[in-house]
């Protein structure tokens, strides 16, 4: 039996608060949502700067065949005037981890995404000589997506 979104969703939030919080050395904490009908799964708190971040992810499994990973954000959830940010992440094959992240501001998801009437799509390449829109947002270790978390608190 395979795994259904649902469950892929679940364990690709788990991995990104558990991956966070170690390649923070512990910095940044994460907060589940008690009811997430707004589409944001985690908070990330900065114990150095005391600034926080609200995370919608979005995952897919890394058994995805070529380089281009699709990622869908419905427009019910989305909020250009708040400061929430989307990780992409595309998940290894074997789900211990992953092997892609994006970090973007959800006001960017506009420019950056198209989109019908009900939902965004991205398209980012993971491919190591990419150079698409996407790039500037990429990170390909733990330790780069939570500089990068920590860094968005601090704008917060």
């Amino acid at each position: 039996m395979a795994l259904t979104s649902t469950q892929i969703g679940a364990i690709g939030e788990n991995l990104l608060a558990s991956t966070v919080m170690i390649a923070s050395g512990g910095r940044l904490s994460p907060f589940r949502s008690v009811a997430d009908d707004d589409g944001i799964d985690l908070l990330f708190f900065d114990k150095e700067t005391g600034g926080a971040v609200a995370i919608q992810l979005k995952c897919r499994s890394g058994a995805a065949q070529g380089n281009t990973v699709y990622f869908e954000v419905r427009k019910a959830t989305f909020q250009a005037v708040r400061p929430a940010y989307l990780v992409a992440g595309l998940l290894k094959a074997d789900l211990t981890g992953f092997e892609a992240t994006w970090l973007l501001p959800m006001a960017r998801l506009p420019e950056l995404a198209t989109g019908n009437t009900r939902k965004w799509v991205m398209q980012p390449s993971k491919a190591a000589d990419t150079r698409d829109r996407f790039l500037p947002f990429r990170s390909m270790t733990d330790e780069a997506l939570a500089a990068r978390i920590a860094a968005a608190c601090h704008r917060s």
